[in-house]
């Protein structure tokens, strides 16, 4: 599910920049044809890919309440997670070594947070959707680079830290008729390379909305890749800081129309599917889709969300604390594409992705990149426990019974207020 719990509303202001257009046209790229495979759902165990599953819960301490997973990132052996209020960063065994700065207005503080990245020695990078904050690898704040994420020529809404002094980031189509899809910056705010936008179409008036702002933002083999929520066309960014087409996909008839881009209402956009992640290995893409009214499961008994939770009205009334998501994998090797078969189920870690035919655990469908190889999904600490007193978990005979035993013992030593536990799955090459 693309992030609806992050909206934040504010008022882009997008002017042209003087920069020198970087972005390359190439049609020799590899289509991977979403439409004409929509219906090849089946069953795909995690065994066909990986032998390789390693559960981390991250340490829970009482003063540091946490909430809903907004972002992750993994470098080395630190882990870094927020919850858009809290950042907390984690060695690769789970262990809590510090929380880098706190809600408030005084030096190093914060009013929320919308995006973090580590630096190549450990530093600790977050925004809000004005700045940028500086930490050091101890959480010994250094730096505030004002007006580096939104000013009067751009804002970005997720971005990726480039080398030692660079973001890349995606500039939301909030008019329709924004000149740029995304940005090169150094830390405070000065244009290093632009990058052209293609997809221009007349809208009544801005709109800022999670749709506008999502891209997905990952990194394979060294190469940062930029796949748009409208745009049909994975980019990678190059050793001369050109974005180049990797890989097309082809969702024909169940592309969304201009006239839902217009609206971004829920009435239009659900009747469509859209292409929101591209996860890679060696010999596969991992697909994550979002369905909306064409997804082939539901929810036994539907469930509201929290009425606290922003949006909960309309969370409600579309379904989207259910889930909607299918996962695709495209086998680089023959261009075959085929869709893990959903469940109709009460379990939402049973739901949608791989199948887990290892250890019984939760069904897995990747949430972040962490290398070539390994890819990693965090689960709710409450959600784990259900899955594990569930009959999705007790029926399953998995191909090694010592491992879903040692899920049992995990689960018997977690709270429902614990922190969330991340699933590492390294996939075979």
């Amino acid at each position: 599910m693309i992030h609806i719990f992050r909206t934040i509303i504010i008022l882009l202001l997008i002017l042209p920049s003087s920069c020198n257009n970087r972005q390359k046209s190439n049609n020799s790229v590899p289509l991977v044809d979403i439409e004409a495979n929509i219906g090849k759902m089946e069953v795909l165990n995690l065994s066909e890919f990986t032998d390789s599953i390693k559960y981390v819960p991250l340490e829970s301490k009482d003063n540091l309440p946490y909430g809903y997973t907004n972002d992750l990132v993994i470098s080395g052996n630190l882990i870094l997670i927020s919850d858009m209020k809290v950042c907390l960063l984690y060695n690769i065994d789970g262990h809590l070594i510090l929380k880098a700065g706190n809600i408030g207005r005084g030096p190093g503080e914060y009013p929320y947070i919308t995006n973090i990245d580590l630096g190549k020695a450990g530093e600790i990078y977050l925004s809000d959707t004005e700045d940028l904050y500086e930490y050091r690898s101890d959480g010994q704040f250094t730096n505030k680079y004002i007006n580096s994420i939104l000013n009067e020529s751009f804002y970005l809404s997720n971005w990726v830290l480039i080398g030692d002094s660079l973001l890349f980031g995606h500039v939301p189509n909030s008019t329709g008729q924004e000149e740029n899809k995304a940005l090169l910056v150094d830390k405070f705010g000065h244009i290093k390379h632009y990058y052209e936008n293609y997809i221009l179409f007349e809208r009544d008036h801005r709109i800022s909305s999670t749709l506008e702002d999502h891209a997905h933002i990952s990194k394979f083999k060294e190469n940062v890749f930029y796949k748009e929520l409208f745009n049909d066309t994975l980019f990678y960014l190059s050793d001369q800081l050109d974005l180049l087409p990797v890989y097309a996909f082809k969702l024909g008839k169940y592309k969304a129309s201009e006239s839902a881009r217009k609206t971004l209402s829920f009435e239009e956009i659900f009747k469509f599917i859209s292409l929101n992640k591209v996860f890679q290995t060696e010999n596969y893409l991992f697909l994550d889709l979002d369905f909306g009214d064409h997804f082939p499961a539901k929810r036994l008994t539907q469930k509201k969300p929290p009425a606290a939770l922003f949006g909960a009205p309309l969370l409600d009334r579309y379904g989207l604390y259910n889930t909607r998501h299918a996962l695709g994998v495209y086998d680089k090797r023959s261009g075959s594409l085929i869709f893990s078969k959903p469940t109709s189920t009460d379990n939402p870690l049973f739901t949608s992705g791989l199948y887990n035919d290892i250890d019984a655990g939760p069904r897995f469908f990747p949430q972040k990149q962490i290398n070539d190889s390994t890819l990693v999904m965090w689960v709710n600490a409450e959600e784990f426990k259900n899955h594990i007193a569930s009959d999705d978990f007790k029926n399953c005979v998995p191909k090694f019974p010592e491992k879903k035993r040692k899920l049992e013992e995990l689960a018997n030593k977690l709270s429902i207020f614990d922190n969330p536990i991340l699933m590492f799955v390294t996939f075979k090459k």
